[in-house]
């Protein structure tokens, strides 16, 4: 199972898709991914709105560690994975 940890790159899901970010910190117990594991991230790159250098904060669902990324058919599919504070 992949783990989502401080420092590793990971992507933002968001409504333009998935946003490349860093992570910069993580508030919550570690297991698997839930909304009460508050996520810091900086944005990578720029994508519609969100803007490369952002720092925005979200919860452990919608930053996704960038191996947990497969493509099927064409489309993007998320695997299980753990968040590690």
């Amino acid at each position: 199972m992949y783990s989502l940890t401080v420092g590793c790159l990971a992507y933002l899901d968001s409504f333009y898709g998935l946003v490349p970010c860093r992570v910069l910190s993580i508030v919550g117990k570690s297991g698997m991914a839930n909304t009460g594991q508050h996520i810091t991230v900086r944005l990578t790159a720029s994508r519609q709105a969100y803007k490369r250098g952002e720092t925005i904060e979200s919860n452990a669902l919608h930053v996704v560690p960038r191996r947990a990324v497969c493509v099927r058919c064409g489309q993007y599919r998320i695997r299980g994975y753990n968040v590690q504070p």
